[in-house]
């Protein structure tokens, strides 16, 4: 040990081959870390994206009717375009503020009729999946209480549907809930799908 402005310094003698050893722990650990750092990061990233597809299934659901009057009555009529569901759902998931993604979809009557019929195929497929679940009677309840509060000519409030279904309230969004996930995984794609 050396003293050193009062400070005593020690040493160290290491052969070649131990200092490899000790480079190589270091690179391992570092790598070891930007791995979790990725994946950790990447993780919130998919935890978004699932969250944002659900705001934006509710967002569609809520304004079904209003679209769809906008796709039946638009005077410019329907013309064919290059662009599919998925191309729409795709460009929704840039954009975070609900009026302009309305907006976009509502940019012609084409692109209005294509998300329309979307949402309104991939309601028929969960009504298709809930009346062959082996749980039927509540998959079905899940669907009507979701058709209900949103797809129906004439909608109905939590409270109308809690009523209609001989359910409390808090049951009511719990079917919500349930079924707006499974209709993400539809409308998204695997996409949609929020695995944990």
């Amino acid at each position: 040990m050396e003293q050193n402005d009062g400070k005593e310094t020690m040493l160290v003698m290491m052969t070649p081959e131990q200092m490899q050893e000790v480079y190589e722990k270091a690179a391992e650990i570092g790598a070891k870390e930007a791995l979790n750092k990725f994946e950790s990061e990447r993780k919130k990233e998919y935890s978004k994206r699932t969250d944002r597809r659900l705001r934006n299934t509710k967002l569609l659901l809520r304004n079904y009717h209003m679209l769809k009057e906008h796709a039946e009555s638009s005077v410019f009529g329907r013309t064919q375009m290059g662009e599919s569901a998925s191309d729409i759902l795709d460009s929704m998931m840039s954009l975070y503020d609900s009026d302009v993604i309305i907006d976009s979809i509502k940019r012609s009557a084409t692109r209005t009729a294509i998300m329309v019929d979307h949402i309104e195929t991939m309601l028929g497929l969960y009504e298709a999946y809930c009346d062959k679940a082996p749980n039927r009677e509540i998959e079905m309840r899940r669907y009507e209480v979701v058709y209900d509060m949103y797809m129906a000519d004439t909608t109905l409030s939590v409270k109308e549907i809690a009523e209609k279904q001989h359910m409390s309230r808090d049951n009511v969004y719990s079917d919500l809930r349930v079924a707006i996930e499974r209709l993400t995984a539809l409308i998204f794609g695997v996409d949609g799908l929020n695995v944990r």
